[in-house]
């Protein structure tokens, strides 16, 4: 995995956590600005401390493991749980219903 599909994975799970790059920004210290370009594959590196405190802001947990280990069923679930993100658990809009004006007819006069 590369800094870009961690920034993606970062952007999705900071979204599903329902969190803006601004609040990240405020609770890791890192500027919004990094967190933008972390999320869109335009930083060219970002620090160990600062990837973690990332990842943890939103939820997210870094493992190592050797180099060309096979899928596990942990990366099979986390996979699904990904796509379920991305393809419904996105911010959605909700329109209250409106109240109806309340009436002054009736009322003693």
């Amino acid at each position: 995995m590369d800094l870009f599909e961690l920034g993606q994975t970062f952007r999705l799970a900071r979204i599903a956590a329902n969190k803006t790059q601004q609040q990240i920004a405020e609770q890791t210290g890192v500027p919004r600005a990094r967190i933008s370009r972390f999320e869109t594959g335009l930083l060219p590196e970002l620090g160990a401390v600062k990837l973690l405190s990332l990842f943890e802001a939103v939820g997210l947990e870094v493992f190592a493991r050797p180099i060309g280990h096979g899928r596990t069923l942990d990366d099979v679930l986390a996979e699904q749980q990904t796509a379920t993100i991305s393809n419904g658990e996105t911010r959605r809009r909700v329109r209250l219903p409106r109240s109806k004006p309340k009436s002054t007819k009736g009322s003693g006069e």
